[in-house]
């Protein structure tokens, strides 16, 4: 009698939720709460049938709850953001497509129909993505780790069996992916010590080991970096045990020494580093490109080694003027600035942890790119997020921003730390999230 009284309730309750996703984790919630309650009157003496009749007649009416969760919890779609991408996605053809003609490239046509075909993709990644459940990674326990796994064994085999140039190509993506699934697995440890702070940072440079391994050194320490930011995120939130300083210290100290020491290791980081500071005596001649771009000269884009699509902002430059380098450095700084503040106003820290996952490899994407056209960086960059040539990047961003888009929507149902345990009582209220603050429900006490 008392579970039907139950099952009862909790039906009255979801049919005032209309959002069908909220529908079933919010229920489950409720259940775990009146089960909390019901687990609270057992131990003051009562049966088990009387008490659970008992939590349900004190959790008020089932109408009214219902419709305080449907208004609570509802998607929260972010589309002046999805909007911005699209408009992106199609300067970017534009401008390669007239880049294209200003090269004389005699294969222009064969480039823009392939930028457009992985527009097309990228919007049917974004939009997938988008929306999909991404509270999944962190109520799945295995999710997160096995993603982490085939991310990593996809870099492994893929540097073993592919040529070259193709097992980089295949390395630098998976790498740029790595934060997300990291940042879940990073939720799960709520409450750990320092321990598990230290293996979390000496994790962030294991799992990019394949990036510096096959010379993807941009994408490794995008991502590494990436990692171990959303690492001492995690920290300054105080998601970890102990004091805060501590646990960043932690987080960023072994794994910084680490990861410098496996720079100064690498012949070609060295090299590329020496050709940095010194361009004027590279003996292969290649360091003209730090002194042209440095003085902003105009060049030809015969003139550059490597792929012309990594120096579309200094072409730009070149047809519009210098002005163009502040301008691109003001929008990056105008869009950081906002979507880091969006992210900081998610309910949970979870919530956050993602969301910063995702967000930080496209401005880091933006800021290297912008460094390499002005001749600051040493690093060779990756993409100018959408508006570069390449489907690979093209796609992988998306998938990015997808995820980004998801946690925007899912924020409602995020919540920090592991599911309720039904043994542990909670007898006096359950708050829920409701804008800056909570909504506090007080259970009825009869007598």
């Amino acid at each position: 009698m008392a579970r039907e009284a139950l099952e009862e309730y909790l039906e009255a309750v979801g049919a005032e939720i209309r959002w069908r996703r909220a529908r079933r984790p919010l229920l489950r919630e409720l259940s775990d709460h009146i089960a909390d309650q019901a687990a609270a009157f057992q131990a003051q003496g009562l049966e088990e049938g009387p008490a659970l009749e008992r939590a349900v007649a004190e959790m008020g009416d089932p109408a009214a709850v219902g419709r305080d969760l449907d208004r609570l919890h509802r998607p929260q779609n972010r589309w002046s953001l999805a909007l911005g991408v699209l408009f992106l996605l199609l300067a970017g053809l534009l401008l390669q497509h007239l880049s294209a003609r200003f090269l004389q490239d005699s294969e222009a046509d064969y480039y823009f129909r392939r930028q457009g075909f992985g527009v097309l993709l990228s919007v049917g990644v974004l939009a997938g993505l988008w929306f999909s459940d991404c509270t999944l990674l962190l109520r799945r326990r295995r999710m997160a780790p096995a993603a982490l796994g085939l991310l990593l064994a996809a870099c492994l085999a893929g540097g073993i069996a592919l040529p070259w140039l193709r097992a980089r190509t295949l390395v630098t993506y998976l790498a740029l992916l790595m934060p997300v699934p990291y940042a879940a697995l990073l939720c799960r440890l709520q409450g750990r010590g320092g321990g598990a702070v230290l293996l979390c940072g000496l994790g962030a440079l294991t799992l990019t080991l394949p990036a510096f391994v096959f010379l993807a050194t941009s994408a490794g320490i995008v991502a590494a970096g990436t990692m171990l930011l959303v690492l001492g995120a995690a920290a300054g939130l105080g998601w970890f045990s102990g004091r805060r300083g501590k646990a960043l210290l932690l987080a960023w100290g072994p794994a910084l020494a680490l990861g410098a020491l496996l720079l100064l290791r690498s012949p070609g980081f060295l090299l590329r580093l020496q050709v940095f500071l010194h361009p004027e005596g590279d003996p292969l001649g290649t360091g003209f490109q730090y002194l042209a771009l440095r003085a902003g000269e105009l060049l030809l884009p015969g003139e550059f080694y490597g792929n012309a699509c990594d120096y579309f902002l200094a072409f730009l430059a070149q047809a519009l003027g210098r002005w163009v380098y502040p301008a691109a450095a003001g929008l990056l700084l105008l869009s950081a600035g906002l979507l880091l503040r969006r992210a900081a106003r998610l309910q949970s820290r979870a919530g956050k942890l993602l969301a910063l996952s995702a967000l930080l490899p496209l401005l880091l994407q933006a800021g290297l790119y912008l460094l390499f056209n002005l001749g600051w960086s040493p690093l060779g960059p990756l993409s100018l997020p959408f508006l570069s040539y390449g489907m690979g990047y093209l796609a992988v961003n998306a998938a990015l921003v997808g995820v980004l888009l998801s946690v925007f929507r899912m924020d409602r149902l995020l919540r920090d730390g592991p599911a309720t345990d039904p043994a542990r009582p909670r007898p006096d209220h359950w708050d829920l999230p409701l804008g800056r603050g909570t909504l506090s429900i007080q259970y009825r006490r009869g007598t």
